[in-house]
C-alpha cells in the first residue's frame, strides 16, 4: 500500500494526522509540539511495512504496521509509526500511534507474543537503530535515576503540560497543589520515554513510563514520573503520575505483579 496526499482528492496530511491520533489508544505519545509541526506538513506517504496473520488455533488474528512520513516545505520529513491489532477483546480492531521506532518495537513484541510466534522483522529503511534488537531481562524492577543537567528542554508551553497532566492522573497521591504552583513558573520542558528494566508487562499489557523534567524560571529542574498502562478491569488506558522515580517504580511493580498473579490464577 502507498497512498500520498498529492493524489487527487486524497486527504491533505492535517487530516492524515487527525484521523491518526483520534482512533489511538496512546494519543499522548504524539506531543503537542510535534502535533503542531505535524499539521505544516505538505505531504503524506502512507506504507504498509508489515502484515501477519494467526489463524490455528482460533480465533484469527491480524496486525499490521503502517508507516506515515510527512514531508514539509523545506524537504525534511517527519515519520510516525501506527500498528494496527485485533488481539484485545471480542477481536475490535485496536490502533497504537508512535513516533519513535524503538517504542513501536516494543509494541509490536507485545502484539506478536499475544498472537504467538517471533517478532516481526524490522522495516526495511528504518536504520540501524531501528533493526538491533530490544530486548530487556526481567530481572528486577528500578528506574534510572535522574540525569540532571541532560536535558534539551525542546517543548514549549511547559506550565500548561503540567496542568493537564496531573489533572489527567488517576492516582490518588498525584503530586498536589504545592507541585503545580512550583510548576507555574516553568519555562520549558522535556519528556523521555524510561527504559523499562522489568520488562514487558506481559502480552496482554500495556505499560509504560515517562519522565517530565521541567526547567523553572531560576534554573531549578522538577521531574515528574508518568506511568500509563491499562491495567483496569475494562482495559481502558490510565495515567498514574509520581514525583519521583522510586515511587513510579513500585507502582510498576505492583501493577505488573498484581496482572501476572491474575493471569496465573484466571482472574
Amino acid at each position: 500500500m502507498n497512498d500520498t496526499a498529492r493524489r487527487p482528492g486524497g486527504p491533505a496530511p492535517g487530516d492524515h494526522l487527525a484521523l491518526l491520533i483520534a482512533r489511538a489508544r496512546n494519543p499522548f505519545e504524539i506531543s503537542e509540539p510535534l502535533t503542531d509541526r505535524l499539521a505544516t506538513a505538505v505531504r503524506c506517504d502512507v506504507q504498509l511495512r508489515s502484515f501477519r496473520q494467526h489463524r490455528n488455533p482460533p480465533p484469527g488474528l491480524r496486525c499490521s504496521t503502517y508507516q506515515y512520513t510527512f514531508t514539509f516545505a523545506d524537504h525534511s520529513v517527519l515519520v510516525l509509526w501506527e500498528l494496527r491489532h485485533d488481539t484485545e477483546a471480542e477481536g475490535q480492531v485496536t490502533c497504537e500511534v508512535y513516533p519513535d521506532f524503538a517504542a513501536l518495537q516494543e509494541a509490536e513484541s507485545r502484539v506478536h507474543q499475544r498472537m504467538g510466534g517471533a517478532l516481526p522483522q524490522a522495516p526495511a529503511g528504518a536504520g540501524d537503530a531501528a533493526r538491533a534488537p530490544n530486548r530487556v531481562e526481567r530481572s528486577g524492577f528500578g528506574l534510572p535515576a535522574p540525569r540532571s543537567g541532560q536535558h534539551s528542554y525542546t517543548e514549549r508551553d511547559s506550565a500548561d503540560h503540567a496542568r493537564r497532566l496531573l489533572r489527567r492522573a488517576v492516582n490518588p497521591d498525584r503530586p498536589g497543589a504545592r507541585t503545580l504552583d512550583l510548576l507555574r513558573t516553568a519555562t520549558r520542558h522535556q519528556i523521555s520515554r524510561v527504559p523499562q528494566p522489568f520488562g514487558p508487562a506481559g502480552p496482554n499489557a500495556f505499560c509504560s513510563v515517562y519522565e517530565h523534567a521541567f526547567l523553572l524560571a531560576d534554573g531549578k529542574e522538577v521531574n515528574l514520573y508518568e506511568l500509563e498502562h491499562d491495567f483496569t478491569e475494562d482495559r481502558r488506558l490510565v495515567c498514574e503520575v509520581y514525583a519521583d522515580a522510586a515511587t513510579a517504580d513500585r507502582a510498576a511493580e505492583r501493577h505488573v505483579t498484581a496482572h501476572d498473579a491474575g493471569g496465573r490464577t484466571g482472574e
